[in-house]
């Protein structure tokens, strides 16, 4: 493996920007033209401090932007750029709450109610495609837990979606991965959480967890599928020096990118405030590194994609409630974002267009502030207050508690981009 950096960088982003030309002038009107060749200029550099990563139907410039030249990615600018308002890339798709793990992070351990019926599972799914999402993340709980109900969705979806799965590795299979591919499966996202096996074991509360994650990564490049390892890296493994060695166990696995996420308050760590990566030193010290393994220095390195670094504020800040991505949980609750513990409205009760622009209603404009973080305590006293026993919160208490959140300045590059108006 190789990333793509410095001079072959820039004729992959120069071939990417005249093909864009050339496909939109039949599309957009002509005195609209210039203008959105300027929007997508602007959004193609925001990704020019990552690698380029080659993959099996084309080229990655960012994790959660579909490949080029495939139709997902034009399927993604048309929603980013054409429609009005801008529309979501990205969704994060829960379809089971069933997991055999015990990880002491999880933000859907305390979900409750069952399951969606499968039928109703498959309906959102489509509702959400329909809205412009182009990146599906599926997940559970552990989705090979529920291979038929996980094939099923898979099927439904078309090449205007990049369809990757969210997995501990465990029931990952060659029959299995062969039977998704075969109905476009593009890649597997596979938690590791350290570098260190044990560390990762006690973690999951799963002996052998480790070794699972790696047999599964392994598998998946045996059959030309894309593999990104996700890691909740623990700040004083960071400290140590341990994403390095993360880095490394990444490139003897020929995984194609590590996604480095920020721990947040949520879920079963709602409450919990130590040694949650904020100092500002340490959040600058990983955008660093988020740089140094996109350069040509690390090229033969998997593309490192750092969450702070990807939603720094002048970046693309916070993205969630359908500026950029939302999740839907397994049991129909509609979310701004998984790491968020608050419900715009269920499938179940609502129709899926009234709760989707409930929500746009009020993440109406992007804004810098990372609303999982510093809103948890909030939604913690509502939890308290009102004696809840399972998150989200539903939509009676969401509403209520929404109007006294501060979101932040405006992000930046959103408003370069002038795609939404305030």
């Amino acid at each position: 493996m190789k990333n793509i950096t410095g001079f072959g960088k820039f004729v992959i982003y120069s071939r990417i920007a005249l093909h864009v030309c050339i496909i939109y002038l039949f599309k957009v009107k002509p005195w609209q033209y210039p203008r959105f060749l300027r929007r997508a200029f602007i959004l193609l550099m925001s990704f020019r401090h990552n690698a380029v990563v080659k993959v099996f139907n084309g080229y990655k410039l960012q994790l959660y932007l579909p490949a080029y030249p495939c139709r997902a990615f034009f399927y993604a600018l048309d929603s980013k750029l054409l429609k009005t308002p801008p529309g979501p890339i990205t969704i994060v798709f829960s379809m089971t709450k069933a997991c055999s793990y015990k990880c002491p992070h999880c933000y859907q351990k305390k979900d409750g109610g069952p399951d969606l019926q499968e039928q109703k599972l498959i309906e959102t799914l489509i509702n959400v495609r329909d809205k412009g999402v182009a990146m599906f993340d599926i997940e559970g709980g552990e989705p090979f837990l529920r291979f038929e109900r996980l094939l099923n969705l898979i099927k439904a979806l078309d090449s205007r979606s990049e369809i990757w799965v969210n997995t501990t590795g465990m029931h990952v299979d060659k029959n299995n991965l062969t039977a998704l591919q075969a109905n476009g499966l593009f890649g597997l996202m596979i938690s590791i959480h350290s570098p260190d096996r044990k560390i990762h074991d006690d973690f999951t509360g799963i002996a052998g967890s480790f070794e699972t994650a790696c047999q599964a990564i392994k598998l998946c490049k045996d059959l030309d599928l894309v593999v990104s390892i996700n890691s909740v890296l623990a700040e004083q493994e960071i400290n140590d020096g341990k994403l390095n060695d993360l880095m490394e166990l990444a490139k003897s696995l020929k995984a194609d990118f590590v996604q480095l996420i920020h721990p947040k308050p949520s879920g079963l760590w709602l409450d919990k405030s130590d040694h949650m990566q904020n100092d500002k030193s340490f959040i600058t010290d990983v955008q660093q590194q988020h740089l140094l393994y996109n350069s040509k220095a690390k090229q033969f390195y998997p593309a490192l994609a750092a969450q702070v670094f990807e939603e720094r504020k002048t970046g693309f800040g916070c993205t969630a409630g359908a500026v950029d991505r939302f999740y839907v949980n397994a049991t129909g609750e509609i979310q701004p974002c998984e790491f968020l513990n608050i419900s715009f409205g269920n499938v179940n009760i609502e129709d899926f267009d009234v709760i989707y622009n409930r929500m746009r209603s009020y993440f109406n404009n992007p804004c810098q502030d990372w609303l999982c973080c510093t809103q948890a305590q909030s939604i913690s006293e509502i939890i308290k207050k009102y004696e809840l026993q399972a998150t989200p919160l539903p939509w009676q208490y969401t509403q209520e508690l929404i109007k006294t959140w501060d979101r932040g300045p405006q992000t930046p590059l959103y408003k370069k981009l002038g795609i939404y108006k305030k």
